[in-house]
């Protein structure tokens, strides 16, 4: 009988690039995969551990797990595993315990034993990881319309509340070669919306010889053929080059959406979390992006109540982000994380209050939304096909970031891309009507010679192996 898996995959995109992968293998051994909903015989939580929420929800599922099979293999992997693999065991609540480097070699711990009582533990070797492997991938093992491509990992940072250093180790890149080998598996199996995403994205190039950056990658790409649109996740304010942002115009498959980490719009506080920018620093930032992409979205980060935090110094933050043409904001209350030296800072602000400011934001960010979407009206969208709601009627999402609904019928699919105008908001987003057939784009420079880039990096299983997730 062909053995079931099931897995859960919490937090960033790059956890869902590394699902993928994993699912992928699985798959290629012969594992048949099932929803999490369903009985298996192993169940895979890849958990997150960014806030003491995600860590607590990565506990649900594995108790979840246990409930749905009691006999099954459960295996924690990633950051949350990483994290607190000694009171996982104690708890038993897992058979294998897989930190953010073991967890790569996935296949071989599930054939090793392990029990809940006594489990096998791979962890603490995140930090001395030297280089960024390939992970190849076919398509998105949640289903989604849109593919993640993890180019990063990683990241020096160290600012005084994250404990993601401690957990996925230095900042590591994956070549350009092998980015440019990944991007065309995607196009090979239809995405034509790529999301470039890492745990620190702006570090790109840094650790390679000789160095490089993001925007010397992209540069790259755009020399072979590419997909309709792609897209950057979340860049730091001080990781924006000259050369970056001078390009970036002359790049119509770039989304004109970008999110800049704010985290506090205090100079003081920004000092404690260790931030390497100042308040001016930061609206300068999304000024100049705001100037060269006007209906561009900007989100922001925004950590609210760090510890010692002023009602005064939360006001410098309001005041800062309700002047500036910011689209929206992922608000979010601190969370002491173990090993962090905001972990025992004094003056920690009442739950309470922090319920209250993040609140506060959260309806400042639903204001300067509605805002941005009533300048959009009327106006045109590529819109990315996702989900079919109900028979006949879709959304997705367009280049700028803004939820879309619009009917279609026919042959229509997930994954299209259709231009369509922007009539009138409601509670699920835009509504719209499409315009033109769907839009497809194979762009691809005279120069560019796959065959070559392939006898470049090799043609080893590791390089070459097809997945599916």
């Amino acid at each position: 009988m062909t053995t079931t898996v099931a897995l859960e995959t919490l937090g960033c995109k790059v956890n869902q690039y590394e699902s993928s992968s994993f699912l992928g293998v699985l798959k290629e051994a012969g594992y048949r995969l099932v929803s999490f909903r369903d009985h298996a015989d192993i169940y895979i939580i890849h958990g997150c551990a960014v806030t003491a929420r995600a860590a607590f929800q990565t506990r649900q599922l594995l108790r979840r797990a246990q409930r749905l099979n009691p006999v099954a293999m459960i295996v924690s992997a990633g950051c949350q595993a990483e994290l607190e693999a000694e009171l996982i065991a104690k708890e038993q609540l897992a058979t294998h315990i897989l930190g953010n480097l073991d967890k790569f070699d996935l296949l071989a711990r599930l054939q090793a034993p392990g029990s809940l009582a006594h489990p096998l533990m791979a962890t603490g070797t995140s930090r001395r990881s030297d280089a960024l492997k390939p992970l190849p991938v076919d398509s998105m093992h949640s289903g989604r319309a849109r593919a993640f491509l993890k180019v990063q990992d990683g990241c020096n940072a160290f600012c005084s509340y994250c404990v993601v250093p401690h957990l996925r180790g230095k900042s590591r890149s994956l070549p350009e070669d092998h980015v440019r080998l990944q991007l065309d598996r995607f196009l090979a199996n239809g995405y034509q919306e790529v999301v470039l995403t890492g745990i620190h994205l702006g570090q790109w190039g840094k650790d390679l010889s000789p160095h490089e950056d993001l925007d010397s990658l992209l540069t790259f790409l755009s020399q072979g053929r590419m997909p309709y649109r792609a897209r950057l996740s979340s860049l730091e304010p001080m990781e924006w080059s000259e050369a970056l942002i001078e390009h970036l115009p002359h790049r119509d498959w770039i989304c004109p959406h970008f999110h800049i980490p704010l985290q506090s719009g205090d100079a003081a506080i920004l000092e404690r979390m260790r931030r390497p920018y100042t308040p001016h620093q930061y609206a300068e930032r999304i000024m100049e992006l705001h100037r060269i992409f006007p209906h561009g979205a900007l989100g922001a980060d925004v950590l609210v109540g760090f510890p010692g935090e002023t009602e005064e110094q939360f006001g410098n933050t309001y005041r800062l982000i309700d002047r500036l043409p910011l689209t929206y904001l992922h608000a979010f209350p601190f969370s002491p994380r173990p090993g962090t030296p905001a972990a025992s800072m004094p003056d920690r602000i009442p739950v309470r209050e922090l319920k209250r400011r993040v609140r506060i934001l959260r309806d400042l960010s639903d204001r300067k939304k509605r805002a941005f979407q009533a300048g959009l009206l009327e106006q045109y969208a590529a819109v990315l096909a996702e989900d079919e709601t109900e028979p006949g009627w879709w959304q997705g999402t367009s280049e700028n970031y803004q939820r879309v609904v619009f009917p279609a019928s026919g042959a229509f699919q997930k994954g299209l891309i259709v231009r369509v105008k922007l009539e009138k908001l409601s509670a699920r987003g835009f509504m719209g009507k499409p315009v033109t057939v769907p839009l497809q784009r194979q762009r691809t420079s005279p120069a560019w010679d796959p065959a070559g880039l392939q006898h470049k990096i090799g043609t080893s299983p590791e390089h070459t192996r097809q997945t599916a997730g």
